[in-house]
C-alpha cells in the first residue's frame, strides 16, 4: 500500500501512527501540495493528503476513513472499539481532534501568508478554540486516554500545535493533558513520525 502524504501534516501523521501501531507496512510518498503530482490528482480529485492507494489500485481518502480501514486489517491492537457506545465516544473525540488540527493549520497558514497584516480577530478566535479543545480533552481524559484512535488523533493534533504554534501550548493549565502527552509521545510510533523542519 502506498500513502501519499506530507511529513509535517498532522492528518498524515495520525495515519502513520495507526499503521505503525497496527504493524501495517506503508510505502510513504511525499507530495508537493503547491505543484500537485498527476499521481495524487488521479488518486484523489481533491488533490488532498493523506491518500492511500491500495495494492489493487483502489484509493481511500480522508484520514478518518484511512485509519478505520487500517484498523480493520488486524484484530489487535483494536484502536476503534466495536461496542457501539464506546465506538461512538472514541470516534467523537477523534473527530474533535481532527477539528483541532483544522483550527491550528488555519491559524498557522494565516500567519504565514500574511505575516505583517494577518487577520487578528481570526487568529484570536482560533486561539480561543484551541484552548477550549485542550481544556475539554483535559476534563474528559478518562473517557479517551489509552491506545486508541482518539488518543492518537489528540497526540497528533497537539504535536502539530507544539511544532507550529508552540506558544499556544499550555504551560500552567491542562496539566493532566500535558502529562499524558509527554508520556504518549515516548511511544516508538510517535517518535518515528514527529514533524521536523
Amino acid at each position: 500500500m502506498k500513502l501519499l502524504y506530507t511529513p509535517r501534516s498532522p492528518y498524515a501523521r495520525k495515519v502513520c501512527v495507526v499503521a505503525l501501531e497496527k504493524a501495517v507496512t506503508l510505502d510513504c510518498v511525499s507530495e508537493d501540495l503547491v505543484n500537485k503530482s498527476s499521481r495524487l490528482l488521479q488518486a484523489n480529485p481533491l488533490g488532498k493528503i493523506p491518500t492511500l492507494i491500495l495494492d489493487d489500485g483502489r484509493t481511500i481518502t480522508d484520514s478518518p476513513v484511512i485509519c478505520e480501514y487500517l484498523d480493520s486489517l488486524k484484530e489487535n491492537p483494536a484502536l476503534i472499539p466495536k461496542e457501539p457506545s464506546l465506538r461512538s465516544s472514541i470516534l467523537t473525540f477523534a473527530a474533535i481532534a481532527d477539528g483541532l488540527m483544522d483550527v491550528t493549520v488555519g491559524a498557522f497558514l494565516e500567519r504565514r501568508r500574511h505575516p505583517d497584516d494577518f487577520n487578528a480577530a481570526f487568529i484570536a478566535a482560533q486561539q480561543e478554540t484551541v484552548y477550549r479543545c485542550l481544556t475539554y480533552f483535559d476534563a474528559q481524559i478518562e473517557q479517551w486516554q489509552g491506545l486508541n484512535l482518539a488518543g492518537i488523533g489528540i497526540a497528533s493534533a497537539i504535536g502539530y500545535l507544539r511544532f507550529r504554534l508552540p506558544h499556544w501550548w499550555p504551560a500552567s493549565y491542562c496539566q493532566r493533558l500535558v502529562h499524558w502527552y509527554e508520556e504518549f509521545s515516548q511511544r516508538k510510533s510517535m517518535q518515528e513520525t514527529a514533524p521536523r523542519e
